[in-house]
């Protein structure tokens, strides 16, 4: 199967990233790329989901197999060489693209002439290329803001679920820990001890605290209150409930504590927070 949809150029100029053009290929051995440098003008990404086959590092380097859950990224201009495995064909989804936000990868493809990674998440991945395909199907103007949108969205959850080629451990202790924080979030109004957080990822206290904080960019203790004023947010704007049942029900064991670390963390009181965004004048 091959699915190829050349998109026109946007109407609109100040788009952050938007496709040139982008498809599907399953079950198409021939599939082979060797492009000299300079020869295209855009960003070239491959999502590997099934299949096996290769890409050259370099133009005269080593040749890497690649298989389901790897990928790679092209920057503009580079020397491109890579292609299916004739008797398990890639199942690939890729994406031409232009773009000025300043990613991570995107700047270690500039640097490096390509990025070679491994990537999890992959049902989410594809839910967003086939949402792409949808909106060629046929494209209408109308729909270049959800185009952009979607490669954006695409980009960025690459930021978050992936890793190097060689970093697949990385990648799993990443998956590992956000797996953890969304529990966490589910509960957060139970008492969440160091011990008891770090045995949902399956680490020691130690290594749990130094992992968390890599990924989430923040402590676990600090993760569990800003879930619990999360939490306390949405009951204060939607719900009767005094000011020391929602500090009960979010897991705030003293209601003069709750009220300072939610003026601490939204700069007004959760009665003012009420006034702001709830349904009316409500018990304090």
């Amino acid at each position: 199967m091959i699915s190829h949809f050349i998109v026109p150029n946007p109407s609109f100029s100040q788009y952050v990233c938007y496709p040139d053009l982008f498809g599907r290929y399953n079950s198409f051995p021939q599939h082979a790329e060797r492009r000299e440098q300079g020869q295209l003008k855009h960003y070239n990404l491959h999502l590997i989901f099934e299949g096996s086959g290769y890409v050259m590092n370099g133009s005269g380097g080593e040749r890497l197999a690649l298989g389901a859950g790897d990928g790679f990224l092209f920057p503009k201009d580079a020397f491109q060489q890579y292609g299916s495995s004739v008797d398990q064909p890639w199942d690939v989804r890729w994406i031409h693209f232009e773009t000025q936000i300043p990613l991570p990868m995107l700047r270690e493809a500039d640097d490096s002439g390509g990025w070679l990674f491994t990537f999890s998440n992959r049902e989410r991945f594809k839910a967003l290329t086939e949402e792409m395909y949808g909106l060629c199907s046929p494209f209408e103007t109308s729909n270049e803001p959800r185009l952009s949108a979607l490669l954006y969205e695409i980009l960025v959850e690459l930021v978050q679920h992936s890793e190097r080629l060689e970093g697949s451990s990385a990648l799993e202790k990443q998956n590992a820990i956000r797996v953890a924080a969304d529990q966490i979030r589910y509960k957060c109004e139970e008492p969440w001890s160091l011990e008891r957080m770090a045995a949902l990822a399956g680490y020691s206290s130690f290594h749990f605290l130094r992992l968390f904080q890599q990924v989430m960019g923040k402590t676990p203790n600090h993760y569990v209150t800003e879930c619990r004023i999360d939490a306390a947010k949405l009951l204060l704007a939607t719900t009767a409930l005094t000011v020391t049942e929602v500090a009960a029900q979010c897991g705030f064991a003293q209601a003069s504590y709750f009220i300072r670390v939610f003026r601490s963390s939204e700069g007004v009181s959760p009665k003012k927070y009420r006034l702001i965004y709830g349904q009316g004048a409500s018990p304090v």
